[in-house]
């Protein structure tokens, strides 16, 4: 058995596991009431009650995986070879650490479906996401790119995660808009871990990229089954957390240890862009940045004619373009990181012109 194995069998397990607790979720919700219910407000597009409890299966369905891969990776070790025993060892060593974010995700995905039975203030939700960013600041993982200050590192750390949990449940607007995302950027976190030698973070990625699939297909338009906050919660969280744990300069790649910053940022740069988007319009309009409107990227693309599953499609296809020229960045040298980094630039310059224009043609 080799990783690339390892790594095939972790995202079906995780996939097959969360094909089965879907349909097994959307009965719980109807049977208990946790729907969301359009209930006339604007922001929302859908016009049935809609079972909730996506997050909660994907979240059971990955926390499950991860659970048993770590109980045969520690007792049936025999099973690897020889071979492994470095990965083993490794393992072993960074069990605190895994058992750290592995209760970090769960306690997200708890808060997140504590807010879809019975809402709760957007303070305290706040407080409670600080709680959980800070254990997993100074216990879980740190950024330690170009801080040699532990300090700066756990705040570093901590406005990350933060930034990235909260844009990631804004971005959650249309049907298998936010699931593919996480997809596409999940499994582009394995490829660069996996790339690197990080068998951990490669398998942790592996299993986000099987639980999301396997939800998609209830998810995309139109969906069965929304994600709601625990969904939305618990994925941006662990899109934070791999974004940090992934190592993305390694001297056998050659690639200039200026330049491998881009590589978190060009995967997640759509949900980056459209948070900042978002945030911008509705402070020109005079609007508290925490209440939903259609204003965000795949809002746009609808007002410009497209269908709801094409402006989706589009946004994934913008996910994968940026997450592929991720990937390009591990092997370029600086000429050639420089330009990708100016192609970004570009392209997102175009879509805000685009849709400018858009928006100026809506207010005449």
């Amino acid at each position: 058995m080799n990783l690339l194995q390892i790594y095939i069998a972790v995202f079906l397990a995780a996939f097959l596991t969360s094909l089965a607790f879907i349909p097994l979720a959307k009965k719980l919700a109807w049977k208990f009431n946790i729907l969301d219910k359009p209930l006339g407000e604007g922001h929302k597009l859908h016009s049935n009650a809609t079972p909730v409890l996506g997050g909660a299966a994907m979240l059971v369905s990955w926390t499950l995986v991860i659970a048993i891969g770590l109980f045969i990776v520690i007792t049936r070790q025999e099973l690897f070879g020889e071979n492994f025993s470095a990965i083993i060892d490794g393992v072993d060593k960074r069990l605190s650490q895994v058992i750290v974010i592995c209760g970090c995700a769960i306690g997200y995905g708890i808060l997140g479906f504590w807010d879809d039975c019975k809402p709760m203030s957007a303070k305290f939700k706040l407080f409670l996401q600080i709680i959980l960013a800070l254990i997993s600041s100074i216990w879980g993982v740190r950024i330690t790119l170009f801080l040699g200050n532990p300090s700066l590192s756990i705040i570093a750390t901590f406005c990350w995660l933060m930034f990235i949990l909260n844009a990631f449940n804004f971005f959650d607007n249309m049907d298998g808009l936010a699931t593919g995302v996480a997809a596409i950027a999940a499994c582009m976190f394995m490829i660069v871990a996996g790339l690197n030698g990080q068998f951990l973070v490669a398998s942790l990625a592996a299993a986000t990229t099987g639980v999301t699939i396997g939800f998609y297909l209830y998810n995309c338009n139109p969906a069965s089954i929304f994600m709601g906050d625990s969904g939305s919660h618990f994925l941006g969280y662990l899109l934070g957390i791999m974004s940090t744990l992934v190592t993305y300069y390694s001297p056998e790649t050659g690639s200039n240890p200026i330049y491998p910053f881009l590589i978190p940022v060009l995967i997640l740069a759509v949900v980056i862009f459209d948070l900042f988007a978002v945030v911008v319009i509705r402070l020109r309009i005079k609007q508290p940045i925490y209440i939903g409107d259609h204003n965000h990227i795949s809002h746009r693309f609808v007002k410009m004619g497209y269908s709801r599953r094409c402006a989706v499609f589009l946004v994934h296809l913008l996910c994968l373009i940026l997450g592929l020229c991720a990937i390009a960045v591990m092997f370029a040298k600086t000429l050639v990181a420089s330009i990708i980094c100016v192609q970004m630039i570009a392209l997102f310059l175009f879509l805000t012109l685009l849709h400018s224009r858009q928006a100026k043609e809506d207010s005449q």
